[in-house]
């Protein structure tokens, strides 16, 4: 059973399955397993020169994931089965697609995986879960807003943030897969040999685009974990 005492906020994600290396992979370089809430071993990565804690500090608390909704506080007069059921109807009503390519990349200082090239199907599944499912969302607090200005806002990120409680939407939208804090450019370097290494399978093949997850933030941890997931249409 569910329950909105056992999280303090909750987000919209896209994960791969379980089962998929990428995954497991992941859950070992972050030290959190998402799907199963808990802690995990670091790896013993023979070429990585620096400490893969320190590296993963900030997208450890959320494993890996990519933002279809930030994280949000649940609006008083909703409920979580109430958003369940939302997110029922917003995924049987957008077909299973792929994202051809991925390759990674570094945004804004931190190593993503990311499409090679624009995917209009995620930039539209992400419009939708973003306005279908705003009436879900607590209006921020002037504190978090504040916080997320920390980095430097354009006009229209700000304007956003104050529409959506969030920047990088809409036309500001791009997909990525974290998988590091921000590094300089020496220990990028370095980061990004080992995972083109670790990951050459993966960055070869397509990524399934299936299933849709509700995270949470647990109050008991302060990290997010799948609460659910949703599968998109045939």
């Amino acid at each position: 059973m569910i329950s909105l005492n056992d999280f303090s906020r909750f987000a919209i994600y896209y994960v791969p399955p379980e089962s998929d290396y990428l995954t497991k992979f992941s859950a070992s370089w972050f030290g959190w397993d998402a799907y199963q809430g808990i802690k995990v071993n670091y790896p013993m990565l023979r070429n990585l020169n620096y400490d893969l804690k320190d590296i993963t500090s900030k997208p450890s608390k959320y494993g890996l994931h990519g933002t279809l909704k930030a994280p949000f506080f649940l609006a008083p007069n909703r409920t979580i089965d109430e958003l369940r059921l939302s997110l029922s109807v917003l995924s049987h009503s957008i077909k299973k697609f792929e994202i051809p390519s991925i390759c990674l990349r570094i945004i804004s200082g931190f190593i993503a995986i990311v499409p090679s090239t624009q995917n209009e199907s995620m930039n539209y599944l992400a419009k939708k879960c973003l306005e279908d499912l705003d009436r879900f969302r607590e209006i921020e607090s002037p504190d978090i807003l504040n916080k997320r200005r920390v980095v430097g806002l354009s006009p229209s990120e700000e304007h956003y943030l104050f529409r959506w409680g969030y920047p990088y939407v809409l036309d500001n939208f791009r997909f990525h897969l974290t998988m590091t804090t921000k590094l300089t450019s020496e220990v990028s370097k370095n980061v990004l040999s080992v995972l083109n290494s670790e990951l050459r399978v993966v960055l070869k093949a397509p990524l399934a685009i299936s299933k849709i997850y509700l995270f949470g933030e647990s109050k008991l941890h302060g990290r997010f974990e799948v609460i659910e997931e949703f599968s998109l249409a045939d």
